[in-house]
């Protein structure tokens, strides 16, 4: 029986390699558009995944940034790999074996690329570094949601949730101050003031003090800032200080109209209610509600 089961292991990893044999040829056969083409459905579909995954886990807010991030990183080296690997139109690189012989072969060995060509002396560009990068990419991503999360939930450095940390307790009351204007137009500090105490006050860890029965002096934190004219938007810009003035973190969004400034309040908000340390799940639940 053991011997039957090492049989059907070494079928099966000889089925794996013949498989992944094929699947270099493949791509060796593609022009570079199918490839481009396969590449941008792998983009929209890994970025969908990360979304999806972030929501369901809690992972921070970030997390759809960076992975689109590395992701479009990946578009201009599978491209360059491809034109490396099956050559440019009218100076294509020749096959020196048949394909149906690649046995034991490395791309490397399959095809060579001649002196007149432009890529002649990169060795760099292939498959097996092209999808080596990728492992390390996705290692990378995956490196930093973990150390961002054991910092944050433990309260370490300047990521490090104020609950965590201890500056501020469940049902703390914090005070929005009001926003300074910088556009000249008179209206707009009072109205992302109004529209930070409505988006802070969904959260569950802290309450927004009242101001017209509050003391500020009982805040345990005070949320100010500016807006500024900006691209012929608005740039708002949230800082959370202490009660003596001490700035503990910052956040800010461009608003490209005055209607978009609810949006940009209330990403600005999500940002604050993580940094105070709430549940990161229920804050994605709370942006997939559209506030």
């Amino acid at each position: 029986m053991r011997g039957l089961a090492t049989v059907s292991c070494c079928a099966h990893s000889l089925r794996v390699l013949h498989t992944l044999r094929k699947l270099a040829r493949e791509i060796h056969r593609r022009s570079v558009w199918q490839v481009v083409a396969g590449y941008t459905l792998f983009w929209f579909l890994a970025h969908r995944l990360v979304v999806a995954l972030t929501d369901l886990l809690g992972l921070p807010l970030w997390t759809p940034s960076m992975a689109f991030s590395l992701l479009a990183i990946g578009l201009p080296i599978v491209l360059a790999t491809t034109v490396a690997q099956g050559g440019l139109p009218g100076l294509r690189i020749e096959d020196v074996v048949d394909p149906n012989e690649l046995e034991g072969l490395t791309p490397e060995d399959v095809h060579v690329i001649p002196e007149a060509h432009p890529l002649y002396g990169v060795t760099f560009l292939t498959w097996r570094n092209a999808i080596l990068g990728g492992v390390m990419a996705a290692a990378l991503l995956v490196t930093s949601v973990v150390a961002y999360l054991t910092m944050w939930a433990f309260g370490i450095g300047p990521v490090g949730s104020l609950a965590a940390q201890g500056i501020i307790e469940p049902d703390d009351v914090v005070y929005v101050a009001l926003f300074e204007d910088e556009t000249g137009e008179t209206e707009l500090g009072g109205r992302v003031r109004r529209l930070m105490e409505v988006e802070l006050s969904r959260s569950t860890l802290v309450d927004v003090m009242d101001r017209s029965a509050g003391d500020v002096g009982t805040a345990a934190l005070v949320i100010d800032g500016e807006v500024r004219p900006a691209e012929g938007g608005y740039r708002v810009y949230a800082r959370i200080r202490m009660p003596d003035g001490m700035v503990l973190a910052g956040f800010g969004r461009t608003a490209e109209t005055e209607d978009a400034l609810a949006d940009a309040v209330g990403e600005i908000a999500l940002r604050l209610r993580e940094r105070f340390g709430e549940s990161l799940r229920e804050i994605h639940e709370d942006e997939g509600r559209g506030r």
